[in-house]
């Protein structure tokens, strides 16, 4: 049929131009405008309409599933052009008639090289169903497998493992993309520990069809070592002794690229610049040494934060903060914050100093402006801290000065004091992610104190313990264990004040009760607080889709006046909801312990751990 018109459309352009006496070209001089544009219109139409319309093709293989039918497809040439629009009769059977061998090269890759495929390609007028039905027969088996390693890395341990565990052994089908994977894994084993030089002397795989067997035979030489040599930076807005605290890279240390890429995590997880680049390129080795060039462009100096919200403990709440995260070329930072809500508002500033492992150890001084209302509390209290913070081991120790002003009303204790008191705390956390935990464990411990006549109108000691754990419970279900236990010892409980008692309930405390409502009563029945604290909860977890879970929990706790007081119990149901900055948590709780069993509503967003 488009032959046809094809045909036709060229008789009529010919009856239509002028030619020259000795061809088809006409005379350019003998074409004006208006009929340029008509035989184009003409042209333009005849084509569309005339255009043959497009055949129907309908592919179906049966006998494989899964990764098998999935690899057919995407190598059957008649199943990509089905719907390309010049596809014709000869060309479909063309197509058709290759199939059985691009079918037998599919299978190949998974082990199976004498398929068994039967064909039928049936036709009504345009359009044709393709049937293919396949019989893998049986796999190739592994028979031997012949993997060496030879050089300096032989006795690499990592090596050695990767050999130990390469994806095909003896006994097993040969399939293609496991031997692939597993020699890619091998010499990039061997390239990420410094041995840029590995290469393969043998790489076969040696198969039988007619026995079906496959004799696997990878040898790797790994070459000499690498190291690194001298680190140098190229910016000019840090100073040098800043930049070196991030580096664990040291001159004549073994070449290793998954140091390179944590230098690079680490120097980006600074906010400090916009483009890391750490490169030490085989090219610039001099003999077995690989100098470390790190590329650094500035990132913003000013960041500014805002934002609403809303949580059952405070109520409506709205936060902006303000930081300027480099000062001078040693990276002084000043950060501010300005947080009001219904019972709690401060506003606070922060001056960090890093020191000489700058990633984890710093000096911060501290002054927060704060004011609290909240049941039989009303506070207004001055805070001025000195903190040095610095990790040991995988632990954060941090070792702290403070003075705090505060004036207070605590039921019928009113008074104003002074302290100064110095304090030390340890936290220790393991988990695959902080953010949203799977397996993970957070410990924290504080020990506080003032001695009277030292700036302090009394003495007191504190020491607080929290604990929460989160353990996996079958594919779906989560366990998570929270405790908190501290101690105040001081002559007269009155002196102390408000910001210094504990009090027990709330959407991280107990549930079912308000905030900070669980604490000793005095003689009229207000709260005046408790001289020790204890919380522990049991939670379970269960996962309902990759964004929703649902929870049910106990808690039990109490601010106390004596260790053995009574302890105060919730419990109840909720839903959390996945997001990018942990888990929404939405909780209905009743206190079991109070009279009618009355239920709260508790809202509290964050992370994990």
């Amino acid at each position: 049929m488009w032959r046809k018109q094809f045909i036709f459309t060229v008789t009529c352009l010919r009856a239509r131009i002028p030619r020259t006496g000795n061809g088809f070209f006409p005379r350019l001089g003998e074409i004006n405008s208006c009929r340029v544009i008509s035989l184009t219109l003409f042209l333009f139409f005849t084509l569309l309409c005339g255009s043959a319309p497009a055949l129907s093709i309908e592919v179906n293989v049966q006998g494989v599933e899964g990764v098998m039918l999935q690899s057919i497809l995407a190598n059957l040439s008649l199943e990509k052009q089905k719907s390309h629009p010049y596809l014709n009769d000869t060309l479909v059977r063309r197509l058709h008639a290759q199939a059985p061998d691009e079918i037998s090269r599919a299978l190949q890759i998974f082990g199976y090289y004498q398929p068994s495929i039967k064909t039928r390609l049936d036709q009504e007028g345009d359009r044709y169903t393709a049937d293919y039905k396949v019989s893998i027969g049986d796999p190739v088996i592994v028979v031997s497998t012949d993997i060496r390693l030879s050089g300096e890395g032989a006795a690499e341990d990592l090596l050695k493992s990767h050999v130990k565990d390469f994806p095909l052994a003896k006994g097993q089908p040969l399939v293609h993309t496991r031997y692939e994977s597993g020699k890619k894994e091998l010499l990039s084993a061997a390239v990420n520990k410094g041995y840029l030089d590995a290469a393969y002397t043998e790489n076969r795989v040696l198969v039988s069809t007619e026995e079906r067997t496959a004799r696997i035979v990878l040898h790797l030489e790994t070459g000499p070592r690498f190291t690194f040599g001298r680190v140098s930076f190229r910016q000019d807005f840090l100073s040098r002794s800043y930049l070196e605290g991030y580096v664990t890279i040291h001159e004549g240390h073994p070449y290793d690229q998954t140091a390179l890429l944590d230098l690079q995590k680490a120097l980006y997880d600074s906010n400090q610049f916009s483009r890391v680049e750490v490169a030490a390129p085989r090219s610039e080795a001099r003999g077995l040494m690989i100098p470390v060039t790190v590329t650094l462009d500035p990132g913003p100096t000013r960041r500014f934060t805002a934002g609403v919200g809303y949580g059952t403990d405070t109520g409506p709440r709205f936060r902006t903060g303000w930081e300027h995260r480099r000062l001078n070329r040693k990276v002084h930072r000043l950060r501010t914050d300005l947080l009001l809500s219904e019972i709690q508002s401060s506003l606070s500033g922060l001056y960090t100093v890093p020191l000489k492992r700058p990633r984890t150890d710093h000096l911060d001084y501290s002054l927060a402006l704060n004011r609290e209302r909240v049941e039989d509390i009303d506070s207004v209290s001055v805070l001025l801290g000195f903190s040095h913070v610095r990790l040991r081991g995988r632990a954060q120790l941090s070792e702290y000065m403070r003075y705090l002003w505060e004036d207070y009303n605590v039921a019928t204790d009113e008074d104003r004091t002074a302290l100064l008191y110095p304090g030390v705390g340890l936290t220790y956390v393991r988990a695959d992610d902080r953010v949203n935990t799977r397996k993970g464990f957070r410990l924290d411990f504080e020990l506080q104190g003032a001695e009277k006549g030292f700036l302090s109108g009394f003495s007191f000691l504190q020491a607080s313990a929290k604990a929460k754990f989160i353990e996996p419970l079958g594919s779906k279900g989560r366990l998570i264990l929270r405790g908190e236990r501290a101690t105040t010892w001081i002559n007269d409980f009155q002196e102390l004040p408000s910001s210094l008692r504990y009090f027990a309930g709330g959407d991280q405390s107990v549930r079912g009760f308000a905030y900070k409502s669980l604490s000793p009563l005095d003689a009229s029945g207000e709260a005046v607080g408790g001289r020790y604290l204890i919380v522990a909860s049991v939670e379970y977890e269960h996962k309902l889709s990759e964004s929703w879970r649902a929870a049910l929990f106990s808690d039990t706790g109490n601010a106390l006046e004596e260790a053995n007081d009574t302890l105060e119990r919730g419990a109840g149901a909720g839903l959390r909801w996945q997001s990018i900055i942990g888990l929404i948590r939405l909780d209905v709780a009743w206190a079991l312990t109070r009279e009618g069993r009355p239920w709260r509503v508790h809202l509290n967003i964050g992370p994990d751990l």
